[in-house]
């Protein structure tokens, strides 16, 4: 097939890669002047199946919307002569594949490397994202060395809803770095990329994969049958607590393996410290099955498993060379936002005596809490009261507006009369109330949209589909300014609807007036009550690997805005983790912070004060973890986060719960606001923000 000229509006320079189910392309954009990488998908598997399409077009638009600063962004989805293809940023910095055939890394360098992509891989299982194909080849380097990952749901979305329509019994991926489940033909879901993900960290510290073989059939046999590898027998030089660390991160059950990548990654962070992070946690059900299990045998294929290994032996082994498409190298390009080092700042008041936290590594589980719990008793403050229109009122609040199964619920603050306000199942967060109560307003994919609460109608306010990154869309308490992160680049804008409905680039919005900040990758914003301060959260550099940090400006005189910092943390304030889920500010002095350890982005809370310039580590549920969005009541005075119990292990409900802010470093026993069995979904992200009260 000769190379062509012209891709829609995109100028093909040459050729990068070829296999049977995909060629890659280097191309130029002229309407946004940045170089591309395209990738065709090949007409066979529309033919070979009606509905390809629909599917193809339907999640191609679920995968480009899954934004991160770890995965490399798909710019456009479409179709060259009813060919489809995608749009990437090209990188040029090569792959991990080729970095590891130079040397093996050692645990600091590895450990660094995973810790810039595991926050990406988390995020994209949080929306069911499973990428299927996680391997060095498609870890790929900006030409500022920092790892994304590539051909994010590729493979998911070649599949289709069945995958008997596209290939029969065939087997996707990549032998080498298989789950046992994956490899069996078994369904999968996020923990088999977290599986590809321990296969990618003993390549690293040894330099070549755990299991070996002469056929692809072989090598499934072995993820699916054999021990694992000690990895000191390859690599004597390792310490040894990285023998337990592999051991879990490629157990044959997927439950027994770590929850999240980032937990991964802060478990070999703990040891690094000397720390013992690596007790065993698991529900009842879990120590049941194992008690019953043979403990020496490793797992067995079912007679269906080998069935479908046989058929891949056959034409399947053809389809895995190509579905698996060509280890890319050199294959998507330089980032079109610069990857800016944060300019050294000095704190407004220097606080040597500000405390330590513990940096997000996960708590052994204990049988018992550390100390005897006491159930929450409702307090004058907490206690629900009745508004002027009947409905209980909490910390000035009366609803509540959440994300279930990627829906907008709404729920009163007693955890009654829950409703579902939208059904499209997309992608939802930045969820806040518009100043009129009546309105939620929230982003999908590259859109900010509304959905009015009493009449369930909805609508889109504005759209930036050639945005790189659009990551917050913040509105002003008196509802008159918006702060928005686009591209990484702060505009604070007026709050237009009709101007921002016409919006849907830079110099648009640059046109509406207001401030205008780019020295920062900034990705979150949040207004102060009286609108004249802006808290936002930046990607900082801390020595070549990504760091979360929030930071405070008066924004008041856009001509200073540069000068006007305020305050910055974590940073020298105190020791948190480097990823930060979620953070949320009263509007005054404090800031809830939460970190990702696990499931998309449970993990430790902390509240920090801005006049004392202290942090202080909270535990409310029975002192243990994990938390997530936390926020603060209209009044401040009550605390509103999600809770997950570690020691459940992957069976553990996610729900909802209120209790006073002055009262989060006492553990006892919180009473839920919803059942237990609300949240199907074990890595949701509900998102709560409460309306005050009207």
């Amino acid at each position: 097939m000769p190379i062509p000229e012209k891709i829609g509006r995109y100028e093909v320079k040459g050729e990068l890669g070829r296999g049977g189910f995909a060629t890659v392309y280097r191309a130029y954009d002229p309407r946004f002047e940045r170089e591309v990488a395209i990738k065709f998908l090949p007409l066979e598997l529309q033919h070979s199946d009606p509905k390809f399409r629909l599917r193809f077009q339907h999640e191609a638009k679920i995968i480009a919307q899954l934004e991160h600063p770890s995965i490399v962004p798909v710019y456009d989805v479409s179709a060259e002569d009813e060919q489809p293809y995608f749009v990437m940023r090209y990188m040029g910095g090569g792959s991990l594949s080729e970095r590891i055939k130079e040397k093996p890394y050692n645990v600091e360098d590895a450990v660094k490397i995973l810790e810039a992509i595991a926050p990406g891989l988390d995020e994209a299982h949080s929306k069911g994202i499973v990428h299927r194909d996680l391997k060095p080849a498609n870890i790929l380097f900006t030409e500022n060395n920092v790892p994304l990952i590539s051909d994010f749901g590729i493979a998911k979305f070649t599949q289709g809803d069945n995958a008997s329509d596209l290939t029969g019994s065939a087997i996707i991926g990549t032998p080498a770095y298989m789950s046992p489940e994956q490899a069996s033909g078994d369904p999968i879901d996020g923990r088999s990329d977290l599986y590809a993900f321990g296969v990618i960290l003993y390549e690293m510290l040894v330099g070549k994969q755990p299991f070996t073989a002469d056929t692809p059939l072989g090598l499934a046999l072995k993820h699916l049958t054999e021990p694992v590898p000690h990895i000191l027998d390859a690599n004597p030089n390792l310490p040894s607590w990285m023998e337990k660390v592999i051991s879990r991160a490629l157990a044959k059950d997927p439950h027994d393996r770590f929850s999240s990548a980032v937990e991964m990654v802060e478990t070999v962070k703990a040891c690094l410290r000397g720390e013992n992070p690596l007790t065993e946690s698991v529900s009842a059900t879990q120590m049941s099955k194992r008690k019953n299990a043979a403990p020496t045998q490793p797992a067995q294929p079912s007679s269906r498993s080998l069935s479908r290994a046989w058929i891949w032996s056959g034409v399947a082994v053809v389809i895995i060379g190509a579905i698996i498409v060509v280890s890319l190298g050199k294959v998507f390009a330089a980032p079109t936002a610069p990857q800016t080092p944060v300019e050294p700042t000095a704190p407004v008041i220097a606080d040597t005596a500000a405390p330590t936290l513990a940096a997000t590594e996960t708590e052994a589980p204990t049988s018992e809490p550390s100390a005897a719990p006491e159930t929450e008793t409702p307090t004058a403050e907490s206690a629900p009261t009745e508004s002027a229109s009947s409905l209980p009122v909490v910390g000035g609040a009366d609803k509540i507006a959440f994300v279930k199964e990627s829906d907008i619920w709404t729920v009163n603050v007693d955890g009654s009369d829950a409703q579902q306000l939208t059904n499209d199942g997309l992608p939802k967060f930045n969820l806040q109330w518009l100043p009129d109560g009546k309105t939620v307003l929230y982003m999908s994919g590259k859109s900010v949209k509304t959905v009015n609460v009493e009449t369930e109608v909805e609508d889109i306010l504005t759209t930036f589909l050639s945005a790189e990154y659009f990551e917050s869309f913040s509105v002003s308490p008196d509802g008159k300014q918006v702060a928005i992160s686009l591209n990484r680049e702060l505009f604070i804008a007026p709050f237009d609807a009709e101007k921002l409905r016409a919006a849907d680039r830079k110099s648009a919005l640059l046109a509406m007036g207001g401030c205008f900040f780019n020295k920062l990758m900034i990705q979150k914003a949040q207004w102060s009550d009286d609108g004249t301060k802006l808290a936002i959260q930046f990607i900082a550099n801390d020595g070549g690997a990504y760091a979360d940090t929030i930071r405070l400006y008066d924004v008041s005189n856009c001509d200073n805005l540069p000068n006007a910092k305020i305050d910055e943390f974590p940073a020298i304030r105190f020791k948190f983790s480097k990823n930060i889920s979620s953070f949320n500010w009263d509007g005054d002095l404090l800031f809830f912070l939460t970190s990702a350890i696990r499931n998309g982005g449970f993990g430790d809370l902390a509240f920090y004060n801005l006049f004392t310039h202290k942090a202080e580590k909270a535990a409310p549920y029975e002192n243990n973890c994990c938390y997530r969005d936390a926020t603060f009541s209209p009044d401040g005075t009550q605390a509103l986060f999600a809770f997950q119990d570690i020691r459940l292990g992957s069976q553990s409900p996610i729900n909802l719960y209120i209790v006073p802010a002055d009262s989060l470093s006492a553990p006892r026993k919180l009473t839920p606001l919803l059942p237990d069995d609300f949240f199907a979904k074990r890595d949701e992200a509900p998102q709560p923000v409460m309306r005050p009260a009207q």
